[in-house]
């Protein structure tokens, strides 16, 4: 029966490796976004290595019961390990790697993936993957069916704690970034405890890792690069532009509101969208707003008079908002709903004379659950009679690719008196396109210009 410290190493051993996978894939969401090809890429970097890990402890030449060999080799892995994944999963590592990957010419999203994973999750998680072959040495072969048993329990309840823990508890209520040091802590810590009785000299490397981890991890670091929250939905950043005297919120590397002492530098659709939809309304009553992607909560935002929900699924988004972006309080007719947008279209109950959908931020990280004709259903249930929808997308003006074109064909399926007008000059070949249902065929809107841009509809 091997010492406790071994089991202990097992039940690590599966916490680390999910808590990894769900930090990586969090972590390259500002960068390629979250779609089912990218966490495949991820999930495929782990499940490999880990399989071809478990083959090479197997054969790693060690005696039975040779717990003082097991102890040296578990305690390198588990080193070597730290060390790969403190770089890959620490957020100035993150951003040297893309802007390094970016000046030499890859800039498609799944090659970026997949050369991440390559060199950040593969080797250490092969590494990671021999814990269970190696803590078997130290069982006796009479013992073998009830010891496989005892080591797979383990290695499974540390991934089960792993998904749980690192998520809902650690990543929701300490962020992303402590949750790589505490995730990185248990290995390190794990490499010192093991590794004391066959080399002291892991216990130094062990502290001197800790130490690097929390250099790359700490809150300064995080302040440094402007990040104001990154929790398990989101990275926020807010960034200042003395020159124009404007605050820009910025959410998983996506400008996603703007505030400005000049109204005319805030975002052309939010001031339309204020204008031409929310301002053509009867001011004879209130009416009831509904925004899917709370943001910066700026649209309506100097609006006393309309009631507005906001929609989020990001419960820190209002706090952020109010106390780094907008710097004050929203006003009372205003209600924030922590939920996905699914969950609270099925379960609302109230009529909207105004539905606005601006949670598609940029084309890394659509949320895949509301581009669907289902969706679009939704919406179109909650409106009251003669209710408008206005839809911010980023997409192609041109329909040049595939995206683009289905996009505005569901749109299209749903609301089929909808208008369309680019917003924003495009880049990288998208802009932001502004969809307008009109109720009816012949309704007509006046052209809208600013200083810089003419805008106009399109059938």
């Amino acid at each position: 029966m091997p010492p406790l410290i071994l089991l202990i190493a097992i039940a690590l051993e599966g916490y680390v490796v999910l808590a990894v996978e769900l930090l990586a894939i969090r972590q390259l969401t500002p960068y390629v976004g979250n779609a089912t090809d990218t966490v495949a890429i991820v999930i495929a970097a782990v499940l490999l290595p880990l399989a071809f890990g478990y083959e090479a402890g197997g054969r790693s030449g060690l005696g039975a019961g040779d717990e003082f060999g097991v102890r040296r080799r578990l305690a390198r892995n588990l080193l070597i390990a730290a060390l790969i994944l403190g770089l890959g999963l620490s957020h100035p590592s993150l951003v040297a790697f893309f802007e390094a990957v970016e000046a030499l010419g890859v800039t498609q999203r799944l090659v970026q993936t997949a050369f991440y994973a390559s060199l950040f999750l593969v080797y250490p998680v092969y590494l990671l993957g021999q814990t269970i072959p190696l803590v078997g040495h130290c069982f006796t072969y009479a013992d073998l069916p009830r010891s496989t048993g005892k080591m797979l329990f383990f290695s499974t309840l540390g991934s089960f704690m792993g998904s749980v823990v690192s998520t809902l508890v650690l990543m929701s209520f300490l962020g992303v970034h402590k949750t790589v040091i505490v995730t990185l802590g248990f290995l390190l810590l794990l490499a010192g405890f093991v590794g004391w009785r066959s080399d002291r000299r892991h216990a130094t490397a062990a502290a001197g890792l800790a130490l690097g981890v929390l250099a790359l991890n700490n809150g300064g670091v995080m302040r440094a690069y402007g990040i104001v929250s990154n929790n398990q939905y989101s990275q926020v950043q807010v960034r200042t532009d003395p020159a124009e005297n404007s605050r820009l919120l910025v959410v998983n590397n996506s400008p996603s509101s703007k505030v400005a002492a000049q109204p005319e530098r805030r975002f052309a659709y939010v001031r339309f969208i204020e204008t031409d939809v929310i301002g053509k309304l009867d001011p004879a009553r209130p009416h009831h707003i509904l925004v899917i992607g709370a943001g910066g909560f700026t649209i309506g935002l100097e609006d006393r008079a309309n009631l507005y929900t906001y929609v989020d699924i990001d419960p820190a988004l209002r706090q952020v908002s109010e106390e780094h972006f907008l710097q004050g309080k929203l006003t009372p007719n205003k209600a924030f709903v922590p939920e996905s947008a699914r969950a609270f279209l099925r379960r609302n109950r109230q009529a909207y004379d105004v539905v606005v959908l601006d949670a598609y931020s940029n084309r890394l990280d659509i949320p895949a659950d509301l581009v669907t004709r289902e969706s679009f259903a939704a919406v179109r249930q909650a409106l009251a009679p003669g209710g408008r929808v206005a839809m911010n997308v980023i997409a192609s003006p041109s329909f040049a690719d595939r995206f683009s074109r289905s996009i505005d064909a569901t749109i299209r399926s749903v609301f089929p008196f909808v208008t369309r007008q680019v917003m924003t000059a495009e880049r990288d070949g998208v802009a932001s396109i502004l969809y307008v249902d009109c109720n009816r065929p012949d309704d007509r809107h006046d052209v809208y210009t600013d200083d810089k841009n003419r805008y106009f509809w399109d059938r």
